[in-house]
């Protein structure tokens, strides 16, 4: 029986492998900097897959701020200096828990790599189906 749609072949090439490594990369520098440009580039790198994929994050992000402590709402702080500015004393209570900051960055990066990979396996796909098809295209003979 064949199948409806065409499943490409599992094996990397070194091109698909250095477009995930890559994208995986500079999604990575922007999220650990803080920075929006290199995770819009990522965002552009993996058109239209991430489209779907982003919003997977952000509802993932936001069952994850549902956990108690992990996304207050306010954030307080004193802090305490000597005469030449040296901190003595520093408290904050409201901030963001650590679990949650590594856990919705590591989410974020896994997204943008799970987006490339779609990209890759989706262009497989597509030209796994043109090879089949001959090349023909629409209105054109072959």
């Amino acid at each position: 029986m064949e199948s409806l749609l065409p499943v490409p072949s599992a094996r990397p090439t070194l091109r698909s492998s250095l477009y995930v490594v890559s994208t995986t990369v500079i999604a990575a520098v922007g999220v650990i900097e803080k920075s929006p440009w290199p995770v819009l580039v990522a965002a552009f790198l993996t058109l239209p897959a991430s489209i779907a994929v982003v919003p997977c994050y952000y509802l993932i992000y936001g069952m994850l701020a549902q956990v108690p402590g992990a996304n207050p709402s306010s954030s307080s702080g004193y802090g305490v200096q000597n005469a030449d500015g040296t901190r003595i004393v520093s408290v904050t209570t409201g901030a963001q828990a650590p679990w949650f900051v590594v856990t919705t960055q590591a989410v974020e990066i896994i997204a943008f790599t799970f987006a490339a990979v779609l990209m890759v396996l989706l262009l497989r796909a597509l030209r796994d189906r043109r090879e089949d098809t001959g090349g023909a295209q629409p209105g054109r003979p072959h």
